[in-house]
């Protein structure tokens, strides 16, 4: 599985110049020292060209560990933010994992690359409809992807072994803590938007649910509902 993405690539007989391929490993590397250790989750960030996931205009940021803009007045969060966010719910290959907030569906391909089944769930049908349009050009099959209120989950799929918020959220619904499995682990950034959040993982036990904060983050917040528009 550490190669999925390799795997892909050549599978869909995409081209990626040799610039990209030298600014995505160096990425890795500067993640590797920010305290992103799961060789796994690197190896994705170092042979997913990023750039697939944005407009024209922003393809040298994305080549950087830095926010860029998505359609629908939207922010891809920086490749660190989401992969501490990967590497924090322990994703193992016979994984089953939900996300939540697909976006440009950069994080989505990283979790196909790290798991059987990918559930991603978004509330804009524009950002849904261009992620399934990249996920083609990858040839990625293992991916689920939805558009509706990403806070509801995806009950008729449940139970998943990991849930991934891709956005910050004052408080966890049990909504979606009750579509966890037996020891299913969430991962959100808990906390308003605009103040101090959190990185908190949440593992479902037989006496509940036992939380741990990971350390600072900063996501933007996630929205209830589905969008009228776009």
């Amino acid at each position: 599985m550490a190669a999925r993405h390799a795997t892909l690539l050549v599978h869909a007989e995409l081209e990626v110049d040799a610039g990209e391929k030298t600014a995505l490993a160096k990425l890795a590397l500067a993640l590797s020292t920010r305290g992103l250790h799961d060789r796994r989750v690197l190896g994705a960030i170092e042979t997913l060209p990023r750039s697939l996931f944005v407009a024209a205009p922003h393809r040298d940021r994305s080549l950087t560990d830095r926010p860029v803009p998505i359609e629908c007045g939207q922010t891809s969060d920086a490749p660190s933010v989401a992969a501490l966010a990967y590497q924090a719910a322990g994703i193992a290959p016979e994984h089953r994992v939900l996300e939540i907030g697909t976006g440009s569906g950069w994080g989505t391909a990283i979790l196909a690359g790290l798991c059987t089944k990918v559930y991603t769930v978004e509330r804009f049908r524009t950002l849904a409809d261009l992620a399934r349009e990249r996920f083609a050009t990858l040839g990625l099959d293992n991916v689920v992807p939805t558009v509706h209120d990403g806070l509801e989950g995806f009950p008729r799929h449940a139970p998943f072994h990991r849930i991934v918020l891709d956005g910050a959220i004052e408080e966890v619904p049990a909504t979606l803590l009750d579509q966890l499995a037996p020891q299913g682990v969430l991962v959100a950034a808990v906390g308003p938007e605009g103040g101090r959040q959190v990185l908190a993982r949440f593992t479902r036990t037989d006496k509940g649910f036992a939380r741990e904060d990971l350390g600072p983050t900063r996501r933007v917040a996630l929205i209830p509902g589905r969008a009228a528009a776009l």
